[in-house]
């Protein structure tokens, strides 16, 4: 259910409501939701907006999306988590940032300091220390890449389940892609433009009860997570090297 914490600075907010509320304060000024369409959806009712914009008490949540530069954006596919896509938007800004984040009950939207990013980022990431037991493949689907981009879990369950069917019962790497043990981390940087936001960095991880790996995407269109696959590398990788590339990512400017 909806809501506006006013004294804690949470808002929570359906996908549509915030869908419209994103619309009315980012993107070209000729395209952005009216307030009327942020009245229907009920933000007015929130507290969120009124006919001048957001509220006064909104404001202090929603100054790094207005002002934001950049943003950083982290999906996460784990098939035993009971939310198994989760997606996490930091709007990036100094010295307030806002973070949108997709939970259960609907998408809870909060301000933080610029400095805090990191390790809220880092929270919702999959960088936990491993034993660093590579037994896994050289590749990987491209339409796995593919369903993570997507938001597919049921492809992505699909394609692992496959992997793991075909592949040697002694290996750590395929017992977990069988078994759902799994998890994806899709991060990306999209930087402000005229238009929106343009991605300019990107790093896919798949990491596993043993090992973390880099899916090396290729250039070009999204392959259907349903169709046939192609392979691409699959490259093992520590999670302080994942931190090193991505880190620096997580500030307003870079």
């Amino acid at each position: 259910m909806s809501s506006f914490d006013t004294g804690r600075g949470i808002i929570i907010l359906e996908a549509a409501q915030w869908d419209v509320l994103e619309r009315m304060l980012t993107g070209p000024a000729a395209e952005r939701a009216t307030y009327a369409e942020g009245a229907l959806a009920g933000l007015e009712d929130l507290g969120v907006i009124d006919p001048y914009g957001p509220t006064e008490a909104a404001r202090g949540v929603l100054a790094g999306l207005v002002a934001a530069d950049a943003r950083y954006v982290l999906r996460r596919l784990d098939p035993a988590d009971a939310v198994s896509v989760r997606d996490l938007v930091i709007f990036l800004a100094a010295p307030r940032c806002t973070i949108a984040r997709h939970d259960a009950d609907g998408v809870h939207i909060y301000a933080c300091d610029d400095i805090e990013v990191p390790h809220i980022a880092l929270a919702n990431d999959h960088l936990y220390p491993r034993p660093v037991i590579d037994d896994g493949p050289e590749e990987i689907f491209d339409t796995l890449a593919s369903a993570a981009r997507l938001a597919d879990i049921e492809a992505a369950v699909r394609l692992m389940q496959v992997i793991g069917r075909n592949g040697p019962r002694a290996s750590s790497f395929v017992c977990d892609a069988e078994a759902g043990r799994w998890t994806m981390v899709m991060r990306m940087r999209q930087d402000r433009d005229r238009d929106g936001f343009t991605l300019t960095g990107q790093m896919l991880t798949l990491g596993v009860r043993s090992m973390l790996y880099e899916i090396m995407e290729q250039p070009g269109p999204l392959t259907d997570p349903a169709g046939t696959p192609t392979n691409i590398p699959l490259r093992p990788v520590l999670g302080t090297e994942v931190w090193a590339t991505i880190s620096p990512r997580m500030w307003a400017m870079s």
